[in-house]
């Protein structure tokens, strides 16, 4: 999204001071063209960007200059607030995990442009780091949404299509491909319900209130920790063919096997039988090395296959 790069652009230039052409160009990865262009576009806006030529020559701002960031418009400071702050920042060299960085970013925007990134940092929140690949369709994404930014209770069934309940929608997650629905109880306890098992949902006209001290991104990150700290943990030892590498998701950077294409990786599934199924579904593409349990569940249910085919 061009308003993000320009953000990028603009926010590198405030922060490392001046800059050749091909600098920019590295840290936004893109074409010493764009960058051309992106810098043409900024002086349009009226950004004092100037050149200097000449050996430590580069492109600079105007000293004491400091954006107001007024050319994005609404959406496209939702956008790059919710979906790409954390990132914008780490390429910036800055601390990504600092809400302190992003509610000065923030405070650099106008009232209105502020309100709006500040209303979706709270209610929309994109977790890069995904537990699978698993894809899933959001069935009720777009009701769930109108809800969220409505404040408007949510009637909802889940998993179990007898037992309807009531919530107050207090935000959005995409983990990885997952959509979940942050959301307040009647009895005032905060649950994280994924759209997936949601059987039904209806959007009522009830209002609620938000809690004042609620904060999305808080909240999802110690519910995340809290997660980890209860999740079973069965670790084991494969040797793995390069193009089945993707499939897991090594714990430790993967160390080359004794052939070429092959690695060694460290992982860490949830069972015995999920670790089994895990292997036996890369089609010999991913060989158990540790623990023994796992080397004779496979070899076991391999020859049971073999067995099934031949009669």
């Amino acid at each position: 999204m061009r308003a993000e790069r320009l953000l990028r652009l603009l926010l590198h230039l405030q922060t490392r001071g001046r800059s050749t052409v091909a600098e920019l160009a590295t840290a936004l990865d893109v074409s010493h063209r764009t960058v051309q262009r992106d810098l043409d576009a900024l002086s349009l806006a009226g950004v004092p960007v100037y050149s200097t030529r000449g050996r430590g020559g580069g492109w600079s701002l105007l000293p004491d200059y400091r954006s107001r960031l007024t050319g994005l418009t609404p959406s496209e400071v939702m956008s790059v607030f919710v979906g790409a702050t954390a990132h914008v920042l780490a390429d910036l060299g800055l601390d990504a995990s600092a809400d302190q960085a992003v509610l000065k970013l923030i405070a650099t925007l106008p009232d209105a442009s502020r309100r709006d990134a500040e209303y979706a940092r709270q209610r929309l929140l994109i977790d890069h780091a995904g537990w699978d690949d698993r894809r899933e369709t959001p069935r009720w994404l777009d009701l769930c949404r109108q809800a969220v930014w409505e404040e408007r209770r949510l009637a909802i069934t889940y998993n179990r299509p007898d037992d309807p309940f009531t919530i107050s929608p207090l935000g959005l997650v995409a983990k990885n491909r997952t959509w979940y629905l942050v959301a307040a109880r009647t009895d005032g306890q905060i649950r994280t319900y994924r759209l997936s098992r949601l059987a039904s949902a209806t959007l009522t006209d009830t209002p609620f209130t938000r809690p004042p001290d609620f904060d999305l991104t808080t909240h999802w990150s110690q519910s995340q920790a809290a997660f980890r700290a209860t999740r079973p943990s069965y670790p084991i030892t494969l040797r793995v063919h390069t193009d089945a590498v993707p499939r897991f998701r090594p714990t430790t950077p993967p160390i080359p096997a004794d052939a070429p294409a092959w690695w060694i990786i460290h992982t860490d599934l949830e069972s015995l039988p999920e670790a089994t199924a895990a292997v036996l579904a890369q089609a010999g593409a991913a060989l158990p090395l540790a623990p023994p349990a796992l080397i004779t569940a496979v070899h076991a249910a391999a020859q049971a296959l073999a067995t099934s085919t031949a009669s």
